[in-house]
């Protein structure tokens, strides 16, 4: 019976962190199914960034693990339900789509990230003095208490030289 994937052993991804997910999955009462593993795995290899479930889904096939997009959006349901994943939503995201990151960085998040509104590139930004003068100008400005994490919402070098410039006008100048 094909439950809408099929695992290849060969090109699965393995950590050592396996039987602690394997472990996580069954105190939880869910049997670690390779659909959840493999979603674990990648949620894992990028702890630091949220992810929608198409690009799951995209680095899965990458790899060579054949999943439907379906079976990826219920584990990712399934996984939110036992509080393992975090679903996330960006109000600058213009598709509004879902993305999720693992609760273990939710706990622990990161400070600020860089997300590109077009195509959802993101970037971890760890510059020590500027996480700190984020911190001062949130303290300053009355949105310190629960800071975990800051995202900005800033067009990549791609989009951006794709995107028509906008003509810039001066004030009290008439339009060219």
């Amino acid at each position: 019976m094909n439950l809408g994937y099929e695992r290849v052993m060969e090109n699965a991804p393995t950590t050592s962190g396996d039987s602690q997910v394997f472990a996580q999955l069954r105190k939880l009462g869910l049997r670690p199914t390779s659909a959840r593993v493999c979603v674990l795995q990648v949620l894992n290899e990028h702890v630091h960034e949220s992810l929608p479930a198409e690009r799951i889904f995209l680095l899965l096939i990458e790899i060579g693990i054949s999943v439907s997009l379906g079976t990826i959006y219920r584990v990712l349901n399934e996984l939110e339900q036992r509080g393992m994943v975090h679903k996330e939503w960006y109000a600058l995201d213009p598709a509004g789509k879902s993305r999720y990151v693992l609760a273990s960085a939710v706990v622990a998040p990161i400070a600020c990230q860089l997300l590109c509104p077009s195509c959802g590139r993101s970037h971890s930004v760890t510059d020590k003095l500027f996480l700190e003068a984020l911190q001062r100008q949130a303290r300053a400005g009355g949105f310190d208490q629960g800071l975990a994490s800051a995202v900005i919402s800033i067009p990549c070098n791609q989009c951006a030289s794709a995107a028509p410039h906008p003509v810039v006008q001066t004030p009290g100048t008439a339009p060219a």
